[in-house]
């Protein structure tokens, strides 16, 4: 991990930009406080692992004992453009949240599982980037953005979860352009494939079942593909053995039978 370099004073954009000042203001005093709270050296990547890992979940504690939200399947819960005035907790279900091409292609940017956090971007630029939907029957709680950022001026430790929660998330979104620039379909396929069993998956028999009913659509648009090319690409995985799947069941994946596969093709070039 690259040093962060911590600084105290505005570049020239914020100078220029009162909106990013405002916004680069309460990151540095959120800094700051956890820093001189509990002495932290952000330029070590071994503490703020430990750290990170130490208060991971505060926030979401909090926001699990607000009522929830129901959604049933294929409800938004906001669209693109919408005022950004809030995040979520998803509580149970599965909420998808994507964009959609000037030509009407429609990209997955991620499924949003029970405990993780949507919408917590709503600190930049005052509106959603892009739009959430539940895919089954859901259930949400919400915190407004100035009960948000009430809290994370008052508590240090879920200050340093939520920017970690944030940069999470920029993490994920640059991977994802990098193999949308570069990979194949195949390795998107099979990359998707390997971060859903991480992330959704349960344990079964011959490996690691999906705990969400996936639709081949869905995998497409996680992807970037079409998905009669998906459907193939699928059917070769399953022929070959990596995975198994019956119609509308869970997909099983075996994960290490597809990290050697990722290996073996890395190889060959």
């Amino acid at each position: 991990m690259t040093s962060i370099a911590y600084r105290d004073w505005p570049s020239a954009e914020a100078a220029s930009d009162p909106l990013l000042a405002q916004r680069l203001g309460l990151f540095i005093n959120i800094l700051r406080s956890a820093r001189q709270q509990f002495g932290l050296r952000f330029e070590e990547h071994a503490e703020c692992a430990a750290f990170g890992g130490s208060v991971r979940g505060r926030l979401c504690r909090h926001l699990a004992q607000l009522p929830p939200r129901r959604l049933d399947p294929g409800q938004q819960l906001y669209r693109a453009g919408n005022p950004a005035q809030s995040l979520f907790l998803v509580q149970s279900g599965l909420i998808k949240a994507s964009t959609v091409s000037p030509e009407g292609e429609e990209l997955t940017l991620r499924l949003a599982k029970p405990g993780d956090l949507v919408g917590e971007l709503c600190l930049c630029g005052g509106e959603r980037r892009e739009d959430a939907v539940a895919l089954e029957p859901s259930a949400v709680v919400e915190m407004s953005l100035a009960a948000l950022l009430g809290r994370l001026r008052d508590d240090p430790e879920t200050a340093v979860e939520f920017a970690g929660a944030v940069c999470d998330r920029l993490a994920d979104a640059y991977e994802q352009i990098e193999s949308l620039s570069w990979d194949t379909v195949l390795y998107r396929l099979v990359r998707t494939l390997l971060r859903l069993a991480d992330e959704l998956g349960q344990p079964a028999e011959n490996g690691t079942s999906l705990a969400h009913y996936i639709k081949q659509e869905e995998l497409a648009r996680l992807v970037g593909a079409r998905r009669e090319v998906v459907s193939g690409l699928l059917n070769r995985l399953r022929a070959s053995g990596h995975i198994s799947y019956s119609a509308r069941g869970a997909i099983t994946v075996r994960p290490g039978s597809l990290h050697q596969f990722l290996e073996a093709r890395s190889r060959a070039g």
